[in-house]
């Protein structure tokens, strides 16, 4: 009896030992796919990793698939012709990342992709979307012992923007959803399912314009998470910009230069009434010089500000812009912490569509500038 016991408890450390060996090594596997986070501005808000491994590994999709952090986020962006005769795409994200002390933090990490057989990227990861599987992300920084690295292995598929290698640029805004209505949740036969994150990395590997964008948009079913609404705005090197949305499950297009977050391809005046009666703050419906009718809801103050900031520089039916009228303008709709969980710019990045490269700042420093690049 005692040489039972014995070997059953050899058996069960062997069990562990092998348990223990595997997870370390699966853990260091995952490590190889990407270098160490590398600290860009002074206050630990915005990191950078050169993502080097196959994340389309089964060892990546299969954890990625069971979290899917996608959380509401505000934002504002525009697409202009710069002075070169090229085309830029101007952003500001948007989302509170507070410790309990109220100070701001951030886990926005710039990620190089460069994924064999597809095109080369640069984007943005918010690692704070990590933050309701109760880890305090929002209040960590990857210089301190909170934040496990491993998670970095899923950094390609949070991506809230980016740009690849042909000039395209993708990025993630919230939408309001109105009483009554449900967040998108597509199952047409024979097509793959998506979250919106998963949909920006496709584009980025795979599109080389916003055409094979919408293409590419067409053949997926998107879904939500945790209930929310996003749309996208899709830009390329050839002078063409695209809102895509997925209201009522059917996915529409709108070609324009502005998004916020409201619905770009429907007219919701109808959001302004209460009990049959114009509420105080009404504002007439607004047409864009594209003849885009334009509704109500979150952001709807910050598009007024880009539509009339851009018209400031335009001429003969295009609008023409510096880095620095870009920067200015991003800062002019940048948010302070209001409370709002979409309040709080994190960063102010302009990509350049016709290089293809990013130069960044940190919210609210507008005086450092970083520049990185796909190649």
């Amino acid at each position: 009896m005692r040489n039972l016991i014995v070997k059953m408890f050899k058996a069960i450390l062997l069990m562990l030992l092998i348990l223990i060996i595997s997870v370390v090594g699966f853990y260091l596997y995952l490590q190889s796919f990407y270098s160490k986070p590398t600290k860009i501005d002074d206050r630990g808000r915005l990191y950078y990793i050169d993502y080097t491994g196959d994340y389309y590994s089964k060892f990546v999709t299969g954890p990625f698939g069971k979290l899917k952090p996608v959380i509401n986020t505000g934002c504002s962006a525009f697409y202009t012709a710069n002075m070169d005769g090229g085309f830029d795409t101007a952003r500001n994200y948007d989302l509170a990342h507070l410790d309990k002390d109220g100070n701001t933090t951030g886990l926005n990490v710039i990620v190089k992709c460069t994924p064999k057989g597809k095109y080369r990227s640069i984007g943005i990861a918010d690692f704070a979307m990590f933050s309701y599987l109760k880890l305090d992300y929002t209040e960590a920084s990857f210089d301190d012992k909170k934040f496990s690295d491993v998670l970095l292995a899923l950094a390609p598929y949070i991506c809230v923007d980016g740009i690849n290698e042909k000039g395209v640029v993708c990025t993630i805004h919230v939408l309001d959803l109105k009483e009554g209505e449900t967040s998108v949740n597509q199952n047409d036969p024979g097509k793959d399912s998506v979250i919106i994150t998963e949909l920006l990395r496709l584009i980025l590997d795979n599109c080389a314009s916003v055409d094979e964008a919408v293409d590419l948009a067409n053949n997926k079913n998107l879904i939500n998470t945790f209930d929310a609404d996003f749309h996208m705005f899709v830009t390329d090197a050839n002078g063409k910009s695209a809102v895509l949305e997925w209201r009522y499950n059917k996915l529409e297009v709108t070609y324009t230069d502005i998004i916020t977050n409201f619905y770009v391809n429907s007219d919701d005046a109808e959001d302004c009434y209460i009990d049959g009666k114009f509420k105080e703050t009404y504002v007439p419906p607004v047409a864009n010089k594209k003849g885009y009718r334009f509704g109500y809801g979150h952001g709807y103050e910050r598009f007024k500000t880009l539509m009339s900031g851009m018209e400031t520089f335009e001429s003969d039916g295009k609008t023409v812009m510096d880095m620095n009228d870009m920067m200015n303008l991003l800062e002019d709709v940048s948010q302070e912490y209001t409370g709002e969980l979409t309040s709080l710019t994190q960063y102010s990045v302009i990509y350049h569509n016709s290089e293809p490269s990013m130069d960044i700042c940190v919210y609210p420093d507008y005086t450092k500038m970083y520049n990185f690049n796909p190649n």
